[in-house]
């Protein structure tokens, strides 16, 4: 196993190098699959001490390469991922010497306050990653899930305000976390912070602050994209569906004439109407002549052509 894992370290490290110096050689999916690849051992080694320590000093020789801060991607994916090492295949502290290489490189050294307050942050400023959403999203979803079985408890009942106290990185986070723990249903649930969220389109206005941002949050089906037409459709569905209820009775109708605002809404809503069929109606018989004409054209040829 040691020398396989050690094909697939080597793999990851040149995907950093190219990252770094050939960005437009860099592959995504074959990065994360290598990622993927590495961390799927990591508790095989808990009983496999022996392979666990070569593992862990050839992390160390790989690390050592090229600063950390080489770029963003290397910083991330070597504390991530060597986090996670010393938390699942280190059992009696022989195998975590890169951990604590990388450990004494951070400005603060317990791991949840390092990755909220500097790796998340890092995840989400301009042009980070050189915007390759796919790897935000994937390292987001990283650190939700170490966050999650080794970091402090998700509190399910979190209210909105404690949730909109955050920073904005960190909502994105706390989102993940959620979805992971709780289901990627959540919106559905009446009774969950996102129902209530998204009832007061809090996360429309979060989303309008930050393309990211807004990339997270249609990903997760929480801001729902509606095209024009179709918002004129409903809106015309609607408005029809009020005029044929108002003038379904004339008892009714009178009535209602009768109170200024609904007269006033009334009147409004029909010159709306006659306006939207001003505009629509033209362009629809245009539409019309226009296919006709095509139509003639196609026939008067296909006679020429046959008189021919």
């Amino acid at each position: 196993m040691a020398l396989e894992i050690k094909t697939y370290i080597d793999n990851l490290f040149a995907y950093l190098d190219r990252f770094e110096n050939s960005y437009e050689q860099f592959e995504t999916e074959a990065f994360l699959q290598t990622y993927n690849g590495i961390i799927a051992v990591f508790q095989a080694l808990r009983q496999q001490r022996n392979e666990a320590i070569e593992v862990d000093q050839y992390f160390l020789s790989k690390i050592r390469q090229n600063p950390l801060t080489s770029s963003d991607l290397r910083q991330l994916t070597v504390q991530v991922l060597i986090t996670f090492f010393e938390s699942e295949a280190d059992t009696d502290g022989q195998s975590a010497q890169a951990y604590g290489h990388v450990r004494g490189l951070r400005p603060v050294k317990q791991d949840i306050p390092f990755f909220e307050n500097h790796l998340v942050p890092l995840l989400f400023a301009d042009g980070g990653l050189n915007n390759n959403f796919r790897l935000r999203k994937f390292l987001v979803d990283e650190i939700a899930r170490y966050m999650n079985k080794f970091g402090r408890k998700l509190q399910p009942n979190l209210s909105p305000e404690d949730f909109q106290a955050l920073s904005d990185p960190l909502k994105i986070l706390e989102l993940a976390r959620r979805r992971r723990e709780l289901g990627e249903q959540l919106i559905a649930d009446r009774d969950s912070l996102e129902f209530h969220l998204q009832r007061i389109e809090f996360f429309n206005k979060l989303g309008a602050r930050n393309r990211l941002l807004d990339q997270f949050l249609r990903e997760w089906d929480y801001i729902k994209t509606t095209d024009f037409w179709a918002k004129v459709k409903t809106a015309v569905g609607e408005l029809g569906g009020k005029i044929r209820g108002a003038f379904s009775s004339f008892g009714y109708l009178r009535l209602i004439l009768t109170q200024r605002n609904p007269a006033y809404l009334l009147y409004g809503v029909v010159i709306v109407l006659f306006i939207f069929l001003a505009i629509y109606v033209p362009l629809a018989w245009q539409d019309h002549t226009n296919d006709k004409l095509h139509e003639f054209q196609e026939r008067a040829n296909t006679l020429q052509s046959s008189g021919k």
